[in-house]
């Protein structure tokens, strides 16, 4: 063969293969827009399921979005919190927005409510056909009636521009002053009231298909705690880790009293351990760590003083089973 066929046969060569790095760029470009829009079909949980759909706290971070956990059984998902961009957060665990009829809350700290509305009405653009549920502590009422003010008039926009069903544009309110019993489908759902908080708050906790968990995302009300969570085999916490907030104060940061608010509004990591073995659970799962740690085993240390069983530290759209 000549050089100069040679020089041909490599010039096209590289042209075939420039091209098929190009479609196959172009291919991934087009794939990752779709999974953006594309629709979700309605997950199926053959057994009791935690999926942590974001795990952030009080303030912004895209590594951690808005406090969100979801709870399912068989076709049920049950939603803990809706934290900011819950909708994105959804989609990003795979999970459909308008599959979400019920969301229950832990407290009405804005953390865990700024993405209500947003839950409400994307998901009845799904279309979420059925009224969405929102149950909570006391003052849920007075919230959910000033998201309805507020949307009024778009909400009824969207439901003649999109020809939505009118039930999926509703919200029923259940308030929670001691104690309560649900069933949602397979599952079996429990909330108690914790006192002695700045504000009303709720421990929740889900049985089905022979296993539980219980959620406790408050500093509070630790005997009602412990007694809900008995023998669950996970328990799921928010915690503010003590020993960095001792630092950064003794480091003399700027606004040392965000600091000391933000950790009277959470249980502290270091009690974390001994809440799990007293109520005598089987596993922890942290989800909603402040500050968001760095290492997890650093984190998991702490707990691992106090109770010996298995702990996760949760990433965004983490899928766990008992």
């Amino acid at each position: 063969m000549s050089t100069q066929l040679r020089a041909i046969v490599f010039v096209v060569l590289l042209v075939i293969v420039a091209g098929m790095w190009g479609l196959s760029f172009i291919s991934k470009r087009f794939e990752r827009a779709a999974d953006g829009v594309a629709v979700l079909e309605p997950r199926t949980f053959q057994k009791l399921t935690l999926v942590t759909v974001g795990t952030g706290g009080s303030f912004e971070n895209p590594s951690h979005l808005g406090p969100a956990l979801a709870v399912g059984l068989g076709k049920e998902l049950v939603l803990v919190d809706a934290g900011r961009g819950v909708a994105e957060a959804l989609r990003s665990a795979e999970l459909p927005v308008s599959q979400v009829h019920r969301v229950v809350l832990t407290s009405l700290s804005p953390e865990n409510t700024v993405g209500l509305d947003d839950l409400w009405l994307t998901g009845w653009l799904g279309p979420r056909e059925e009224p969405l549920q929102v149950v909570g502590p006391p003052g849920t009422h007075v919230l959910i009636d000033g998201l309805r003010a507020a949307h009024r008039a778009a909400a009824k926009a969207y439901q003649e521009a999109w020809q939505l069903p009118a039930a999926g544009g509703e919200i029923e309110v259940t308030e929670v002053a001691q104690a309560i019993q649900l069933q949602e489908g397979a599952l079996e759902i429990r909330a108690a009231a914790l006192p002695g908080g700045p504000t009303p708050a709720l421990a929740w906790r889900f049985e089905g298909a022979g296993h539980s968990l219980a959620i406790d995302t408050v500093g509070w009300g630790r005997e009602r705690a412990v007694a809900l969570a008995r023998g669950a085999d996970l328990l799921v916490v928010a915690a503010l880790f003590g020993r960095s907030l001792d630092m950064a104060l003794a480091a003399g940061v700027e606004h040392p009293e965000v600091l000391k608010k933000e950790a009277r509004l959470h249980l502290r990591l270091e009690g974390v351990g001994a809440l799990a073995r007293d109520a005598g659970v089987r596993g922890v799962v942290l989800a909603r760590l402040r500050p968001p740690p760095v290492f997890a085993f650093q984190y998991k240390r702490v707990v691992a003083k106090d109770f010996h069983g298995p702990i996760e530290v949760a990433r965004d759209g983490q899928v766990l089973t008992p």
